[in-house]
């Protein structure tokens, strides 16, 4: 599904549901689709709102659920990352790497060549982790969240390999102006969605939900074959 068929299903919606049925190219491309597909992703990923005490699993879960991981599969990439060693004001080392630019979540981390899994630990179990004698640092690695990036264990790891959930690219309905000033499609000016047609379809309803327009996907899916069938 290209931008132009998400926007005219936009206008569609509003025009049917809404009295000032009008959504502008600057409010689509500012606040409905980046707010509507990053609350997607946050839907994808699992929503931490969503996890309770005694059952710590979201509804939708993407390290548990394949048919998530197929919807993300165009924003799951590789890194390599390099870990240089940095020495403290206590003379300790410690080897820190920044996240990537679009960096939004980590789906797994291995040693340079693969032998070994590095494991993420929470800050209030470090010191178990670090000492422990029976699944030693030094064959075992692992890694903390820090403000300024990876920290990892032991500090001489040198290199790792990550796959990471990446932030969307941005979906933008591009246009010129006709003589009338009226916006016309650009597919040169536009950035199109990653996303499937059915993921689509869920990040439409999300969009719609911004302006008032709350509607279930069936609903949206007849909008988009009336868009297709010229608009009836």
């Amino acid at each position: 599904m290209d931008v132009n068929t998400v926007y005219q299903i936009i206008l569609y919606a509003a025009s049917k549901n809404l009295q000032q049925g009008y959504v502008s190219p600057a409010d689509f491309n500012n606040v409905l689709m980046p707010t509507a597909q990053n609350g997607y992703l946050d839907y994808l990923l699992g929503e931490y709102q969503k996890y309770t005490p005694t059952r710590p699993f979201a509804p939708v879960e993407f390290a548990e659920n394949e048919r998530v991981r197929t919807s993300m599969a165009t924003l799951i990439y590789g890194a390599c990352l390099q870990v240089p060693l940095q020495e403290d004001c206590y003379n300790v080392y410690s080897a820190i790497s920044p996240y990537p630019a679009d960096f939004v979540f980590v789906d797994a981390m291995w040693t340079q060549y693969g032998y070994s899994r590095v494991k993420f630990i929470q800050q209030d179990r470090f010191d178990k982790f670090i000492h422990s004698t029976i699944d030693p640092v030094a064959t075992n690695p692992v890694y903390l969240l820090r403000a300024d990036g990876f920290q990892f264990f032991p500090a001489d790891i040198a290199w790792v390999k990550m796959s990471y959930v990446r932030e969307p690219p941005p979906i933008t309905w591009g246009y010129t102006l006709d003589v009338n000033g009226v916006p016309v499609y650009s597919a040169a000016l536009s950035h199109q969605p990653i996303w499937g047609e059915t993921d689509m379809m869920n990040i439409i309803v999300r969009a719609l939900a911004l302006i008032g327009v709350n509607l279930q996907a069936g609903v949206v899916m007849q909008y988009a074959q009336n868009v297709k069938d010229g608009g009836q």
